[in-house]
């Protein structure tokens, strides 16, 4: 009985020292399985293409463990831990959430002024379990990793941890433009003029929702930026979506 005692004490107390951001990181991984084992349940032709990593089941652990060093070196930067107790629930979750679809709507507006067709979106309901994933994944990918990354070698690393605020406002725009222009690379290679509707449509919804997605990410924690993300992609790809895909 004593050493079962000493087992449970032993295993609380470690229990006591896993921080917030690595429990609520592995819970992320949990979210992560779920959707990718719903993804089975759908033909792989409603997956869009640009968006095969959701079937791929490497990238999508090699994904998850390099958001491993923007959990470790996140609050020495000056990012917000995923579950501070000082962060308001309307903060972590209902205003990004609202944010992010308050910037789908803005796309719905862009789509209804020029179109740009549908056929990337997925299709209803397998947008209900591929969109969530990808947003996800891209979070994991450009906040956590990427911009956590950058932040750490241009200001701890190489400026003796001078300046992070300059430093992450630096790193975010730049990350903003070259997602943006990357996009618009891509969607410039199916059509041959580019509109002054298209280029400011990437630029006020692709650009600014980055930049605010890491703004959320630095201030109220990594779970704003998923949220953010999630009200952008339910108005967006799911719901307008389904619109205009049937």
């Amino acid at each position: 009985m004593e050493v079962e005692a000493n087992t449970g004490s032993w295993l609380s107390s470690r229990l006591k020292r896993i921080s917030p951001s690595v429990g609520i990181y592995l819970l992320i991984l949990v979210a992560i399985i779920i959707f990718r084992l719903l993804i089975y349940i759908f033909p792989s032709e409603l997956i869009a293409t640009q968006m095969v990593n959701l079937t791929d089941t490497l990238s999508i652990i090699a994904i998850w463990a390099v958001g491993w060093v923007g959990v470790y070196l996140g609050r020495g930067t000056g990012f917000s831990g995923m579950w501070q107790t000082d962060i308001s629930p309307i903060k972590r979750f209902i205003e990004p959430a609202l944010i992010g679809a308050g910037i789908g709507v803005l796309a719905v507006v862009f789509d209804l002024l020029q179109p740009l067709g549908g056929e990337s979106l997925i299709r209803f309901p397998a947008s209900l379990v591929a969109y969530p994933l990808a947003a996800i994944l891209e979070e994991i990918i450009f906040r956590l990793f990427l911009t956590t990354v950058f932040v750490w070698i241009f200001s701890n690393v190489l400026l003796r941890g001078k300046w992070q605020d300059v430093v992450f406002w630096v790193v975010n725009v730049f990350l903003a433009l070259f997602y943006t222009l990357s996009q618009l690379s891509q969607y410039q290679s199916y059509v041959a003029d580019l509109d002054l509707i298209v280029l400011a449509r990437f630029f006020v919804v692709i650009a600014v929702f980055f930049i605010l997605s890491a703004f959320y990410y630095r201030r109220y924690g990594f779970l704003s930026a998923i949220l953010m993300h999630l009200g952008y992609f339910l108005v967006w790809s799911i719901v307008w979506g389904g619109i205009v895909r049937g």
